[in-house]
């Protein structure tokens, strides 16, 4: 949905207001995905679709409705809806009434070339990787995605808000009979994505770990790929409420301003960061900021939502925009060279929680787990369960390499870390 569009959408849903408040929010996006297994093109698939958000408030009685229906009479039901709902809602003491306005950066994310591509995009990149695999006889599988999403925003006190990203991504799984290799690039437009050297990757790693061997579980150094590291420190920001943490109910009661992890550990947000943009508002108004949540190993910030931030004097932070974590010009070859014993973590699955108030985790490795020996990677392993917290991987980081981009909105190195802890193997 364009702009111009989106603009009167809201103004018309707003004009149906009866509550003393009225905050809306308006998304959408248009998704094409085609997909592959043993090494064909299995579904193309697209979707489209938009949702409207709707928060009325009677003094401190809250109502939300929502609604992927945008015709007249759509629009005037859910505003009557959430109206409705707030008139019978329990006050909330947390509430703030909304925002005014505010100028709003541009923040470029948005790629026509991506947010427009046709199947014959896709399709052939993966026929070249499938071809690539079949002379190995490898098998392939994965997934090519392309399209691109929006977000307006509008409240009764005049404020709107309007962004749009593109976004493109190639996974792919390559497998032998007893092995496996996993690789991706995601970025916001479709140029920048690599599918033969992503390909490449995953085919070397399949066939570098067949005939995997087992090693006992314990605590090991490892090197951390950045979608491993990705996947794991990215957990921390679920825990990083800072009413929570004041309520003692969180891994960070008391840490504020302490220092919990090595002094090269940097972890932050920056809504305009080339290499991984965000939004430049959040869904209540307030503009995206600069946020340091860890620097010099000091965690600098939880995040504050508007009422605490007012409750307690502190600033008001938001959420996670973007994960961006500092590296180095190092390689991940340069980390591997500095490893006598240990283990290459391609990336993770199956995180799930074991203690939140020790942010412990659990999960399993996958798709490429290799034994490093005298600075070189040697062979194949077969996967294993750790057991471990993001807050001690940060503590003992010995070494970082050059971040790049991962997952939705991470940006960040290869780590080597020591003693992270496996608990128990798996059979394949």
């Amino acid at each position: 949905m364009e702009r111009q569009q989106a603009e009167q959408i809201l103004e018309r849903t707003l004009s149906y207001r009866r509550a003393d408040h009225l905050e809306l929010s308006l998304g959408g996006s248009v998704s094409a995905n085609t997909r592959f297994a043993n090494s064909a093109i299995t579904q193309n698939t697209s979707q489209k679709n938009a949702i409207l958000n709707v928060t009325a408030a009677f003094g401190q009685k809250v109502g939300h409705a929502s609604t992927n229906k945008l015709d007249t009479d759509a629009l005037r039901d859910v505003v009557a809806r959430a109206e409705q709902i707030a008139k019978n809602a329990e006050p909330d003491t947390e509430y703030l009434p909304p925002v005014g306005p505010s100028k709003y950066a541009e923040i470029p994310a948005y790629d026509e070339k991506t947010a427009v591509a046709i199947p014959q995009v896709r399709a052939e990149p993966v026929h070249r990787a499938t071809k690539f695999c079949g002379r190995q006889s490898l098998k392939l599988a994965g997934h090519f995605t392309t399209g691109w999403r929006f977000h307006a925003i509008a409240n009764s006190e005049g404020v709107f808000g309007y962004h749009r990203s593109s976004s493109a991504g190639y996974a792919s799984t390559v497998m032998t009979e007893d092995s496996s290799g996993w690789a991706e690039s995601r970025r916001n437009a479709l140029d920048q994505v690599q599918p033969m050297q992503v390909t490449r990757i995953a085919s070397e790693k399949a066939l570098r770990s067949q005939q995997p061997r087992e090693v006992p579980p314990g605590d090991y150094t490892v090197i951390m790929e950045p979608a491993a590291a990705a996947e794991l420190l990215s957990c921390m920001f679920y825990s990083m409420d800072a009413k929570a943490a004041h309520e003692e109910r969180s891994a960070f009661t008391g840490k504020e301003g302490t220092k919990i992890g090595t002094e090269a550990v940097h972890i932050y947000s920056r809504p305009q960061h080339p290499e991984c943009p965000s939004s430049p508002f959040f869904g209540n108004g307030i503009p995206t900021m600069d946020v340091d949540w860890i620097q010099d190993g000091v965690l600098k910030n939880l995040s504050y939502s508007r009422y605490w931030a007012q409750h307690t004097g502190h600033a008001y932070t938001g959420g996670l925009t973007n994960f961006i974590m500092d590296g180095t010009d190092a390689s991940l070859d340069d980390l591997i060279a500095s490893v006598d014993k240990g283990i290459l973590i391609t990336r993770f699955w199956y995180i799930r929680s074991v203690d939140p108030m020790k942010l412990l985790l659990t999960g399993m490795t996958r798709d490429g787990l290799f034994w490093i020996e005298n600075g070189e990677v040697q062979y194949g392993i077969r996967n294993l369960r750790f057991n471990e917290s993001p807050l001690e991987v940060i503590a003992n980081i010995e070494m970082l390499g050059s971040p790049v981009r991962v997952l939705s909105n991470c940006y960040v190195p290869p780590l080597k870390v020591r003693d992270f802890t496996f608990t128990s193997g798996t059979s394949f």
